[in-house]
């Protein structure tokens, strides 16, 4: 069983270049996001939520501060061990990425293939994991045949299918009906207990109110932080 990493930020700020000058997304953030527990934040739209996230997962280096995993700086590991992490982060986008051609089953195949996990194993895994969410059966079908809340939770399927250490969901509940939202909510408690690190950037009551650790941002600042028990 894979268990999470701890991940630290400190002063972690993102600037965007814009046509004029530059815009900052995120400013001097720190905080941190810990194995075995629910981190999660929230925030007005464009109050930097999917910003942090893609910097913790490493896709969006820091323009100051820095992000580490277990202490160390993932910026200065070789490639080879940067990649090798990076397989190890789930991520479920605030915009689900499928490719349009292939079923959403191969869509999941393709994910399991990149991050060397195509096995009988991790395709178990996704099938059980399809199941909770009740889209078994539109596995074969192609996104553009599947509603937006149906695409949602065959991204979750996708992140999640090659059991990372790290997982990272933008909006998982969106566009989902209540009872797929408990789905989500439970899958998110049997992670906790397997030691994932997770963070979820969210504006559902219910995701804030199972969360171990919440930062709530605005203007790319954080302006509260909770711990629970």
């Amino acid at each position: 069983m894979s268990k999470g990493w701890n991940i630290t930020c400190e002063g972690l700020t993102v600037r965007y270049r814009t046509r004029e000058s530059y815009t900052t997304a995120l400013r001097e953030f720190n905080g941190s996001f810990a194995s075995g527990r629910i981190t999660v934040v929230f925030g007005p739209s464009g109050s930097g939520k999917t910003t942090l996230l893609n910097a913790a997962a490493t896709l969006l280096k820091p323009t100051e501060g820095r992000v580490s995993y277990d202490g160390k700086n993932p910026y200065e590991l070789p490639r080879t061990e940067l990649l090798a992490l990076r397989r190890e982060i789930g991520i479920s986008f605030q915009q689900p990425v499928f490719v349009s051609q292939l079923t959403l089953w191969e869509n999941v195949e393709l994910v399991l293939n990149s991050s060397g996990k195509l096995d009988d194993e991790h395709r178990e895994l996704a099938v059980y994991l399809a199941k909770q969410l009740g889209i078994e059966k539109l596995l074969s079908k192609k996104s553009h045949e599947v509603s937006g809340g149906e695409l949602r939770r065959a991204s979750i399927v996708m992140a999640l299918a090659k059991n990372p250490s790290i997982v990272i969901l933008d909006e998982p509940t969106a566009y989902l009906d209540e009872e797929s939202s408990k789905q989500v909510v439970e899958i998110l408690r049997e992670l906790k207990e397997k030691g994932k690190t997770i963070i979820v950037a969210t504006h559902d009551p219910e995701l804030i109110g199972i969360a171990d650790v919440t930062y709530r941002l605005r203007y790319g600042r954080i302006v509260g932080s909770e711990r629970g028990s």
